[in-house]
Formats: C-alpha cells, structure tokens, sequence
C-alpha cells in the first residue's frame, strides 16, 4: 500500500520529479547544480528552509505549466520521515475520531495502517491509542477477547505514562468483558480499580463514578450478594460488615 511507505525528503522530491516528467538540472534552475539535486535525492545531504523553498516554488511553477495543480510545501521536503509517519498517523486517528460517516472496513484500515506506521517508527504513543480505539470497537461488536487483548496492549503504554484517564477507563472496559464472561471476582477487581482511579486522582468524573456504581452492583447482584449491590445503588446506608451479618442472617432463613 502506496501511503504505507514513508519517503524521505529526497525522495519525495525525486518522486514529484519524476512525475512532472523533469530532469534533474530543470529542478535545479540557475540556483543549484544537478550534483547539488542529485546528492539531495539520494540522501546524501539536506537542505535548509530557504533551498526547500525555492524548490517547491519551483515545482509548483512547472506543475501549473504542465496543467498539473499541485501546492508543495517547503516543508514538504524539510520534514523527516518520522515526522511524516506522525503525521499519517494523526490523520488517520483523526479520521477514527471525528468522521462519523467512517464505515467500519475504514475505521479498521485506520487503525491498522497506524498500528503498523506507528511500530515501524517506534511511535508508541499512536500505536496505543490506535490499540484502544480497535478494543473499544472489538468491545462493541462483542469480539470480547479481541478487546481484552488490544485494551491491555494499550493499557501498558498509559499505565507508564501515568495517564490515568485512559488507565481507569480501559480498567472499566476490562471489567465490562470480565462481567460479559460470568468471571465476576475479576470483573470486580477491575470496576473497584477504575473507581478509585477516579475519584482519588485530576480524572474525577462524577457521572463515571455513578457507573462505575451501577458496574459493581451488577456484580453483586449475580453473586447473589443482593445487601451489597443496594448499597452501591445507594438504597441503603450501612457498613460491611453490618450487611455481611445480615446476608448471613438471610441465607440461615432461607436455607430452612
């Protein structure tokens, strides 16, 4: 795939070169030798801003001669091949993000593209927002082992960069497959993890506090543990220990 491969400065302009059908020395034009276009195009020496200029100047004028519209950019031919790669990949999560009439073969093909740019440059940062963005979606069309996967692929990443947004909100989606698997104990773990995150640290939210809530209540519920999941939902006001003694109490009645 064309837009997989990151060129370098020199190769870009040799590229937009070829195409226009130009030899190295109309590039060049009385400012630079073909040696000078040569040497820039197989990566054996860069240019500064002014030169860069000039050139995509130059190429613009003979693109429009040409019948060709093309608007280059001098940074087009300053910028290095990881700032091009960066470049792809936050256009591509852009994409992910704000187009809402993105399908979801598209959705997909964005995300792997970043996934594989982003490895292929040691972009760690876009390649774990790109992780999470494929959890969240795998978590939504229930491709629960899929999600749990990419959400602990991306979790790594923010767990070491502290940023605790991300880390309490992967926590909650791991316990919602967790919760989706009957493995309540774990799914549990998880929803206490993500509450605690957010309300003890700048992420705190007071609406994910209450679904976190409602989170842990589900799985009381299911664990039969029916005093604790009230208390969660905040429709009685007692501690622990107080509602430990009660379940006993109740399961004594109900099991004569």
């Amino acid at each position: 795939m064309k837009e997989l491969s990151i060129l370098s400065p020199g190769q870009r302009l040799k590229e937009i070169r070829k195409m226009l059908k130009l030899r190295q020395d109309e590039i060049a034009g009385e400012k630079f030798s073909k040696n000078y276009i040569s040497m820039f195009e197989n990566n054996k020496r860069s240019i500064n801003a002014i030169n860069a200029t000039y050139l995509a100047n130059k190429i613009n004028e003979y693109a429009k001669s040409k019948g060709y519209v093309l608007d280059i950019q001098p940074s087009y031919l300053l910028k290095s091949d990881v700032d091009l790669a960066k470049d792809k990949c936050e256009k591509w999560l852009e994409e992910v993000e704000t187009n809402l009439e993105i399908s979801d073969a598209e959705y997909m093909e964005n995300l792997y593209k970043t996934i594989y740019i982003a490895t292929k440059y040691g972009l760690i940062c876009y390649r774990a927002k790109a992780l999470y963005l494929k959890g969240v979606f795998s978590l939504h069309n229930e491709r629960d082992q899929c999600a749990m996967t990419q959400l602990l692929g991306a979790l790594v990443f923010y767990a070491r960069e502290n940023d605790f947004a991300y880390v309490s909100d992967i926590y909650e989606k791991v316990g919602i497959i967790l919760y989706n698997k009957k493995e309540l104990q774990q799914a549990l773990v998880y929803f206490n993890l993500s509450y605690e995150i957010t309300r003890n640290t700048k992420v705190f939210n007071r609406h994910k506090l209450e679904e976190l809530n409602y989170y842990i209540a589900l799985c009381y519920y299911e664990m039969e543990q029916y005093l604790m999941a009230l208390k969660m939902l905040g429709l009685i006001e007692t501690d622990s220990n107080e509602i430990s003694e009660l379940e006993n109490r109740i399961n004594k009645v109900l099991a004569v």
